[in-house]
């Protein structure tokens, strides 16, 4: 017969191990009470684990895309609005010019309306966001176009008084000289292709104007679909309400004889109306792609219900059978606490 040995010590740790035991596994189903899943996934599921960890991986891929789209969209909104500003005070000054509002005293308001749009035209295409600028195209870190009327004078302002005077040979505004320009010369000067017109064409337009990039920003709104997510400001109609706002505003309307205010009042209405249409078509553009990431949006929140729903089935615990369980391990810990209180008590002197 093999003779074993016991203390005091080893009488009283085996209750408080109990205690331990019973605690942690307690905590354990506390934890899975609480959250809903398994203390530990990995130990729960086995070989299944891999699959939950792809399925929340792939949340997390559509939770980061669905940022993405967010942070297209509000460029999307921040750029339809002021596009439609700039419709608007296009439409505005088209109206402005109608044959039966137009009397002989209209050039200088004309000019000055001109003055103030053109001013706001270039505060909207310099909108930014986020610190990028909406219009700049890819090139988003730098101002999109220059101030008219800066101090010292602008490089645009200059071209176009430059022109002016090649064209006529003094400077606009000047009287009486400016009086004697006729019809025919004022439609030689505003003609496409003319020394008006080359202003805003694409080598003068980018010297003068224009620091913004002709290509747009593209934007992945899921993995396989690619969107133009920018308007830069190198847009014709952009361009056209331009030269609209240059021309009534720089042409010494004021001082033309009524005959050749005609041929520039006709040559500002022309621009209005292409231009505004053209800022139109602009905006329908951009309305697909904002209707597109609304689309998307709900793909992508329809494809992570599934997967939450997946993984949720994977990791859940049962509610009635961990409820269950805590309760019998609160029990079972009160009897462990109370026995290892007793049993403190003891010691092997006393049956000695």
């Amino acid at each position: 017969m093999k003779a074993s040995f016991i203390s005091t010590a080893t009488f009283l740790k085996t209750p408080r191990s109990n205690v331990s035991r019973i605690q942690a596994d307690l905590d354990k189903a506390v934890a899975e009470s609480s959250k809903g899943r398994y203390a530990d996934v990995g130990l729960e599921l086995g070989y299944r684990t891999g699959l939950s960890l792809n399925l929340r991986q792939e949340v997390d891929n559509l939770d980061a895309q669905s940022r993405r789209n967010g942070l297209t969209g509000v460029r999307l909104d921040s750029s339809y609005h002021a596009l439609d500003r700039v419709r608007t005070d296009g439409e505005a000054f088209l109206a402005l010019t109608t044959p039966g509002k137009l009397t002989d005293t209209s050039g200088t308001v004309v000019a000055q309306m001109a003055a103030t749009k053109l001013t706001a035209l270039i505060g909207d295409l310099n909108t930014s966001t986020g610190g990028q600028y909406l219009f700049g195209g890819i090139n988003t870190g730098q101002r999109p176009i220059a101030d008219y009327e800066a101090s010292p004078q602008s490089a645009a302002k200059t071209a176009f008084q430059q022109a002016f005077t090649n064209e006529f040979h003094f400077p606009p505004g000047t009287q009486p000289d400016t009086s004697n320009i006729t019809p025919a010369q004022m439609e030689h000067f505003l003609q496409d292709g003319g020394r008006f017109a080359q202003l805003f064409e694409d080598n003068q337009w980018k010297q003068n104007w224009s620091s913004a990039s002709d290509v747009n920003i593209k934007s992945d709104i899921t993995r396989n679909e690619t969107v133009e997510s920018s308007v830069n400001a190198n847009a014709q109609p952009l361009r056209q309400l331009a030269m609209m706002y240059t021309l009534a505003s720089d042409i010494g309307l004021a001082s033309l004889g009524p005959a050749t205010q005609n041929v520039v009042y006709d040559k500002l209405r022309s621009l209005a109306n292409a231009g505004t249409l053209g800022v139109k078509d602009i905006q329908a553009d951009i309305g697909v792609v904002q209707a597109r990431i609304g689309t998307v949006g709900k793909q992508i929140d329809a494809q992570k219900n599934i997967m939450t729903e997946g993984f949720g089935k994977l990791e859940a615990v049962d509610w009635e059978e961990v409820a269950t369980r805590t309760q019998n391990l609160e029990a079972q810990l009160k009897v462990a606490y109370s026995l290892t209180g007793q049993v403190s008590k003891l010691s092997l002197l006393d049956y000695i």
